[in-house]
């Protein structure tokens, strides 16, 4: 079904909307919905190598870097950051990847010398703010809690597991968080992405290494990365005003009203009358700039 006219609106500049939500900042929160995975003993590095894209053996005492775990056909299954403290590795988990995440390890565990545990929910703090620079990622132990920073795209994170802190910054609201996420480029497995997803399609390229050995999924990478590219790719999205969108939803080109990609996942922006939202579009929308509309004709523009 075609969609009407759509309706307009001004044109959002990415880094502006970067700039003007990380303004007055650091934000914080003292109820940041992520997890703690432990994977210790011998053969626990090798463990990890083997199964996530990330280079985990190549990690030095204290680092940290994104990873993603996939299936053998390529599809993405969970992302976390991967730290390396002494002789464990932890995985940080977005909560509702967690389970999923620890059923993974558990299926593929059968005679390696090590001890895996997901830890039980604790308080974890997280701290936002503006990146100067792209700093490495790290991780470190104090005062009885673990603590990662990692940054991405502008956007300075630092989340502090266990231990009380006491929050002395301007409150991170959960919209305000969502937007920095997303423009951070770091994925909701199941959220903004499809069981069909693939690593390269949601811009997951730091979070795969090009030089490991092999690892469940790697053909399936390299093969893209050799032999040609996705046929879609998640982009932001900026969307007129309206309600949160917490289910896909079609994306209609304007001249013949032919669905052409759907938007995932959408939240209003804090100070704005639009919304952030990322979604799935074929090579020929991925353009900055580029208009689409949803079916009842509300404006969306591609941030990139």
């Amino acid at each position: 079904m075609g969609c009407p006219n759509h309706r307009g609106f001004l044109r959002m500049d990415t880094a502006a909307l970067l700039a003007d939500l990380l303004t007055d900042g650091p934000y914080e929160r003292s109820d940041a919905p992520f997890r703690l995975l432990e994977a210790k003993g011998p053969d626990a590095g090798e463990f990890l190598h083997r199964l996530c894209t990330q280079d985990v053996l190549g990690l030095g005492d204290g680092a940290l870097r994104p990873a993603a775990f996939l299936d053998a056909k390529g599809k993405l299954v969970a992302t976390c950051l991967v730290a390396r403290l002494g002789d464990a590795f932890w995985l940080e988990v977005a909560s509702e990847q967690a389970d999923r995440l620890a059923a993974l390890l558990e299926r593929y565990h059968f005679t390696e010398k090590l001890s895996m545990r997901l830890l039980p929910v604790a308080a974890c703090h997280e701290r936002v703010q503006a990146a100067v620079g792209e700093a490495a990622g790290a991780a470190l132990q104090a005062a009885g809690a673990l603590v990662v920073r990692v940054v991405r795209c502008g956007v300075q994170f630092e989340r502090r597991h266990g231990g009380a802190v006491a929050t002395v910054a301007r409150a991170l609201t959960a919209d305000r968080a969502e937007c920095l996420r997303m423009l951070a480029g770091f994925v909701r497995v199941g959220v903004d992405t499809e069981p069909t997803t693939l690593a390269l399609e949601a811009d997951l390229d730091d979070h795969i290494s090009t030089t490991k050995g092999c690892y469940t999924g790697q053909e399936i990478v390299a093969r893209i990365h050799t032999y040609g590219h996705t046929n879609r790719k998640l982009c932001r999205l900026w969307l007129a005003a309206g309600e949160a969108i917490t289910a896909p939803q079609p994306l209609h080109e304007l001249e013949d009203q032919l669905a052409v990609g759907r938007v995932m996942h959408a939240v209003p922006v804090p100070g704005h009358s639009g919304r952030l939202g990322l979604g799935f579009l074929p090579k020929d929308f991925h353009a900055v700039g580029s208009k689409l509309a949803l079916a009842d004709g509300s404006a969306c523009e591609v941030l990139g």
